[in-house]
């Protein structure tokens, strides 16, 4: 696994089988496809994006939470074909102060251990470039597979809340080093 120095962390996160990088406006398109998949948002706070604008809007969101903070959501690509699989990283919370990991697939891609390899290189990244910051991850009660990834990953839950409308629970990571 590459993970980026300091003077690096907008590049490339590497994993064996997958290539993490910040979006790009013209990312729109491939992101669409899962963006918009009914079952692949059923359990994200706000829903799916019904229209390219919204995914759009999304990325935007994403490139902006990039440019101020030095980290967010990244476009998820397999290394072997080239195309993008889903997307994965590290987002503010609504409450603007805790730090959560998340990661989302393309249903092709469901069950094949990709969340948890982005999983473990967002953990290295974050304990290289945020150490001693806690971190949280989200998800909604019914989403079992993510509760099992997250897990593994050392998260423990917290606690429930509603964010965005949604009731979710909150998992916090342990420790770090854990896996």
């Amino acid at each position: 696994m590459s993970i980026p120095s300091n003077d690096e962390a907008t590049d490339w996160i590497e994993t064996e089988r997958i290539r993490m990088r910040p979006f790009e406006e013209a990312d729109v398109d491939e992101a669409f496809a899962w963006f918009s998949d009914a079952h692949v948002m059923k359990y994200i706070p706000g829903g799916l994006d019904a229209t390219l604008e919204n995914a759009r809007l999304r990325i935007a969101r994403y490139r902006d939470h990039q440019a101020r903070f030095g980290f967010s959501r990244r476009l998820m690509i397999d290394r072997e074909t080239g195309r993008a699989i889903g997307d994965s990283g590290l987002f503010y919370l609504p409450d603007g102060e805790r730090i959560e990991l998340g990661f989302r697939l393309a249903r092709p891609h469901w069950g094949a251990g990709y969340a948890f390899e982005a999983g473990l290189a967002w953990l290295a990244w974050f304990d290289q470039q945020l150490k001693g910051e806690p971190l949280f991850a989200d998800v909604h009660p019914d989403h079992v597979r993510s509760q099992k990834v997250l897990s593994k990953l050392g998260f423990r839950h917290s606690h429930a809340e509603i964010i965005r409308g949604m009731p979710m629970l909150i998992f916090r990571r342990e420790k770090s080093g854990v896996c």
